[in-house]
């Protein structure tokens, strides 16, 4: 049986349905924009399921849960690449985790991927019935109709938390009324959590992404911290016509903090210290202006750190305004541009296409929601460019090295 299509709303739900009342065997593909969810099912039971989405990961869940720590995570990815074994055994081999352990949060990632699935709102489906090799895998029993509950339950609940959050790039900030004491806040050691990651620089987006714990999870948080009057919704800094000197600087350097974030969080899984030292090397290739202006700038500082220090330089610069702000988005375009490079040529291009895609998508919210102005235009343009020379030179090299290969690139 073959069944494909595009989804919306709770259709997945009646999906997911189907394949159980059928005690089906076989494999579910979803696609929602980037993200891609693979659901297994053995005679209608739900069995393993994967997600393109960092958070599903089982390593993520267990160094957010405090189970191993994250050098231990990494050293274990490393060589479960090198021996091309699962992350599971090669925790269970080095005794950082039991079996029983293991298997409670196999069926703990899989729950999380499916609550995740059932609260896009639309995509693509494709089911095949295939024979399933289970050998030598970690899986679960899940019966379907208990999630698909579970979820409708979310759903509804969310349409209540969407009316404070209305989007995932909402920044907030802490109101002041955060006492000193936990007991006299009566939060939970959840809420404090994300809490500690409101700092009126973070987007929702990226306090869900840091906390390690799944949307809904964090939206329920922030809700209830709204609540109780100890958050609120930040106005945001946008590029515009009508700013001038400091609130135009920022403007600028919160947008290019933003994309260069993104891009520092994406390749920390890959390459562990030297995602860090990447940017401070890099900067050593840039003209000296850039190079002064950027010079205690890093995205891992915190970003009213590196709009200080940036201001600072800028005004020790004996140039009139304009020339200032030339110098400052010429700046960051040509540090954006040699930090791409940098690790497309150390990755490869088909991580390099997650990296690029996030960057899109900043972009793209400053052109939909900033107002309309000189600075927007020049860096959505410049931003823009820098995106697509990157995947040209790339897909230029791969085709070169190709071509090269002659008919043995067919076995590559």
């Amino acid at each position: 049986m073959n069944l494909q299509g595009d989804f919306e709303g709770l259709f997945l739900t009646s999906i997911l349905q189907l394949l159980c009342n059928d005690q089906k065997t076989g494999m579910l593909r979803v696609t929602s924009g980037d993200n891609e969810c693979k659901v297994f099912f053995e005679e209608g039971t739900i069995v393993y399921a994967t997600g393109s989405q960092k958070e599903s990961r089982l390593g993520y869940i267990l160094r957010r849960d405090g189970i191993i720590s994250a050098e231990q995570l990494q050293k274990c990815l490393t060589l479960a690449r090198e021996q091309k074994l699962s992350l599971g055994k090669i925790l269970v081999d080095k005794g950082y985790v039991t079996m029983s352990t293991l298997k409670k949060y196999n069926t703990k990632q899989v729950e999380e991927i499916l609550y995740s699935l059932l609260l896009w709102k639309k995509g693509k489906f494709e089911y095949k019935d295939i024979k399933l090799n289970l050998e030598g895998m970690v899986v679960t029993q899940l019966n379907p109709m208990k999630l698909i509950l579970e979820a409708s339950r979310r759903i509804d609940e969310l349409s209540v938390l969407n009316t404070v959050i209305t989007s995932e790039n909402l920044v907030f900030k802490i109101t002041g009324h955060v006492q000193n004491k936990e007991d006299e806040i009566r939060l939970n050691a959840n809420e404090w959590r994300i809490l500690s990651l409101i700092d009126g620089n973070r987007t929702i987006r990226q306090i869900v992404a840091q906390s390690g714990y799944d949307e809904f999870a964090v939206y329920k948080i922030i809700f209830s911290l709204n609540s109780y009057g100890l958050i609120e919704q930040k106005e945001e800094v946008q590029l515009s016509d009508g700013a001038t000197g400091k609130e135009e600087y920022s403007a600028v350097i919160t947008v290019y903090n933003d994309i260069l974030q993104s891009v520092i969080k994406n390749i920390e899984h890959e390459l562990g210290d030297r995602a860090s030292s990447l940017f401070n090397e890099v900067k050593e290739h840039l003209p000296e202006d850039s190079k002064k202006v950027l010079e205690n700038y890093h995205p891992l500082n915190h970003a009213n750190s590196n709009i200080k220090s940036i201001i600072a330089q800028i005004e020790a610069i004996d140039n009139e305004e304009d020339n200032a702000k030339e110098i400052l988005i010429n700046g960051f375009n040509e540090y954006t541009t040699l930090v791409l490079k940098t690790i497309a040529g150390i990755l490869g291009m088909n991580p390099m296409q997650n990296i690029l895609k996030e960057v899109e998508n900043i972009i793209g919210y400053v052109k939909k929601y900033h107002t309309e102005s000189v600075e927007k235009s020049r860096i959505v343009n410049d931003v823009t460019t820098i995106i697509s020379n990157i995947t040209s030179n790339q897909d230029g090299k791969e085709q070169k090295r190709s071509k090269g290969k002659g008919i043995f690139s067919f076995f590559s």
